[in-house]
């Protein structure tokens, strides 16, 4: 039998951990040591499940290797486990090598190359790394169950119909009458999206077990372990341990609504009235995924992203408000029109001279300066080709400042900004059928997740005003407290979609662009 060791946990943590259910849910936010709770579970999962196998669910091998691997390896020391090595034979387990031969292996071992993606304790216990950007590689597995890191980001297909179908290894092993066996445990921060409002299924069906269980004896409620968990919690439940100021350095660094989902697990919803009626994350957003390549020399699995390609031009959409400005960064991949990337800038109170527009540049060529090929084409508001008393000291349009500050950071500028506002309800039809992707000859529209949070948002939240206009509801753009929540970053997104592919309306006439080269 391991020695006991006593462990710091807060009483929502412990809630989780002792609770017999084979399905539970920890909805957290940050600070309230959502990680540490996966890796106190994985700890007890090797002590109670000598040789399982057990998969460790996430969005990308490099997800779980930089984010979940260094804070599990945390909560197992906190266990008084450590990371075996020839420097170390006292330790409990490897990651990503063939544990010692004198180790008991796991009933269902791994492949020879398998052991690459695993974590095997010193108990023949084995974690399984299981990513859903190679949903092909985990078909046929035996797994005696799963925990899965940010499950809201995770689609329920995948964990439907390629994880959960393996929890049937073991059957008549000694633990198996053990009630997590066969478990699914997810550890989530609050969903951005309605597809992430799965997690709070396992959420009605703790509900309705409450109250069946209510009316169990005392002893019907012992001998009956129950089924389902739900447990939320947020950094003040973790409070003794963290720093005094720890929210409010959050509340700093985060856009407002940032730091209620993420941080106090707010709920968004999505409206019935959408002007974007057809969008939906699950079919319309993507989360960067990596390509993966075996190293001969180094032995070690390589990564790429495969986001964009930096050897082709970007796009970039932009909106311009004397409030707000909305930049939005874009490439035509194959068939498909991505959003790689979005940001916004707002006037600074004890700045009064700073140009929205500069600052977008600046942004842009930042991040973008070990682009390959440097060149871009520059779409959106027709408004910023005019001069007014709101572009510059110079009197130059937006589009003249934004180009020029390009072309001085080396990269070759092709404009492509409207001419002409379209028309509300042409513009509501071309998007919408596009969203709808039943026209063969349309570009899919593909939106990365993780760049794009905020524009996600407004997409969702974007009203269209009664009656047969079809114009969007521009109300929130005066009442919003936090601008960047309305509709701007949406009008971004409308005119470089209209410029790409305003052809597919059915009875469109044609409209010429302007066209500049710097």
């Amino acid at each position: 039998m391991s020695e006991s060791r006593k462990v710091y946990a807060n009483p929502k943590q412990i809630k989780f951990l002792k609770s017999r259910a084979r399905r539970k849910t920890f909805n957290a936010g940050r600070g309230s040591g959502k990680t540490t709770t996966l890796g106190f579970k994985a700890g007890m999962i090797f002590d109670r499940f000598p040789r399982s196998k057990w998969g460790l669910i996430g969005l990308t091998y490099v997800q779980l290797d930089l984010v979940v691997l260094p804070g599990l390896k945390e909560a197992l020391e906190l266990m008084g486990q450590v990371e075996y090595s020839k420097a170390n034979p006292f330790g409990t387990y490897v990651i990503g090598v063939r544990p010692p031969d004198h180790w008991p292996k796991p009933f269902k071992a791994p492949g020879k190359l398998g052991y690459q993606y695993c974590i095997t304790h010193i108990s023949g216990a084995t974690l399984q790394l299981i990513s859903q950007d190679r949903p092909e590689t985990h078909r046929g597995l035996n797994l005696d169950g799963g925990l899965a890191d940010e499950s809201a980001l995770i689609k329920t297909d995948f964990l439907n119909k390629v994880v959960k179908p393996t929890f049937r290894a073991n059957r008549y092993k000694s633990f198996s009458s053990d009630p997590w066996h066969h478990g699914f445990f997810d550890f989530t921060s609050a969903p951005w999206t309605q597809e992430g409002m799965h997690i709070y299924h396992t959420e009605e069906l703790w509900q309705k077990e409450l109250e069946l269980r209510k009316t169990f004896s005392a002893e019907q409620l012992k001998s009956t372990p129950p089924e389902t968990l739900f447990v939320e919690s947020t950094y003040v439940d973790n409070s003794e341990i963290l720093p005094p100021d720890y929210a409010d350095k959050l509340r700093e660094e985060l856009d407002p609504l940032e730091f209620e989902v993420e941080v106090l697990n707010r709920r968004i919803g999505k409206l019935p009235n959408c002007f974007y009626h057809a969008f939906g994350t699950s079919k319309h957003c993507y989360f960067e995924s990596y390509g993966y390549q075996h190293d001969d020399k180094s032995g070690l699995t390589l990564y790429q992203s495969n986001d964009y390609h930096s050897d082709k031009p970007l796009d970039i959409s932009l909106d311009f408000n004397a409030d707000i400005c909305w930049a939005l960064v874009g490439q035509e991949i194959n068939r498909e029109l991505r959003v790689v990337n979005s940001k916004y800038t707002k006037p600074v109170l004890h700045d009064q001279d700073t140009n929205l527009v500069l600052q977008i540049a600046a942004w842009f060529t930042s991040t973008y300066e070990n682009h390959a090929k440097k060149e871009v084409f520059v779409y959106g508001d027709p408004g910023g080709r005019s001069r007014s008393a709101a572009t510059s000291n110079e009197n130059k349009p937006f589009f003249d400042q934004f180009a020029t500050a390009l072309a001085r950071k080396g990269w070759k500028v092709f404009r492509r900004e409207l001419t002409a506002y379209p028309r509300h309800k042409d513009k509501y039809l071309l998007i919408n059928l596009l969203l709808e992707e039943s026209n063969p000859r349309a570009p899919r529209i593909r939106i990365n997740q993780n760049t794009n949070k905020v524009l996600i948002i407004a997409i969702q939240s974007t009203p269209v005003r009664i009656g047969d206009t079809f114009e969007k509801d521009k109300t929130a753009e005066r009442q919003l407290k936090n601008r960047e929540f309305a509709t701007d970053g949406t009008d971004a997104l409308d005119y470089w979609l209209w410029a790409k592919c305003r052809q597919l309306l059915p009875g469109h006439r044609k409209q010429q662009n302007t066209l500049y080269v710097v």
